[in-house]
């Protein structure tokens, strides 16, 4: 490389690195000036889906896991007062992307009574269907959710048990999705309902 062609790049070189400087800034600029509206849309998505899943609720006491077990309020809307249902968060990895999801659940039937996804980006008019369609909706609507038998998904058409989901056809991926969200979540948070139910019934 010459000395000519050293000097002739170099003040590019500089104008690149100030460019890139610039854009990283302003990347970084707009992520912080959207967080708090992204954040303040999904909390409008998750109480409206809690409503959905438990018509007639009015207030909302949003609570955290600790390592522990135990349960801390987190920010949100906080009511007093008896305990109209439970509503949990969970998500799992679909086909195209990951699949957020909330479902009703009733501690002293131990059934789920509601489904509804929050986020996904499945398949159009196939892993969508997750969302719609009423034949895999109606699987929620008193599924078995106790330790002893593991929540599965089956062939369209097959379901036998009151633990079981009847896939979608053509989109057995997003329906294996759910139901393993699903199934994690009743492992890992049933427990801890179960051993604070006292405190939610009361809404502290």
């Amino acid at each position: 490389m010459t000395p000519a062609h050293v000097s002739s790049t170099g003040p590019m070189i500089k104008v690149l690195g100030a460019v890139s400087l610039i854009c990283g800034v302003l990347i970084v600029g707009t992520h912080i000036s959207t967080l708090g509206r992204i954040r303040h849309n999904r909390e409008i998505i998750m109480r409206e889906s809690v409503e959905q899943l438990l018509p007639g609720i009015q207030k909302q006491v949003i609570y955290g896991i600790q390592a522990s077990g135990d349960l801390t309020i987190l920010p949100g809307v906080e009511s007093e007062g008896p305990r109209l249902g439970i509503v949990i968060e969970t998500s799992d990895r679909g086909y195209a992307d990951v699949i957020s999801a909330m479902y009703a659940y009733s501690p002293e039937k131990q059934v789920i009574t509601g489904f509804k996804v929050v986020e996904m980006r499945e398949t159009p008019g196939l892993g969508d269907k997750i969302s719609s369609d009423p034949g895999f909706l109606e699987n929620f609507k008193n599924l078995e959710a106790k330790l002893l038998h593991a929540i599965a998904v089956v062939k369209h058409g097959t379901k036998k048990n009151p633990w079981e989901i009847d896939a979608i056809s053509g989109a057995t991926v997003s329906s294996r999705a759910v139901g393993r969200m699903l199934q994690k979540s009743v492992q890992s948070v049933v427990p801890v309902i179960a051993k604070n139910l006292d405190r939610i019934q009361r809404g502290i």
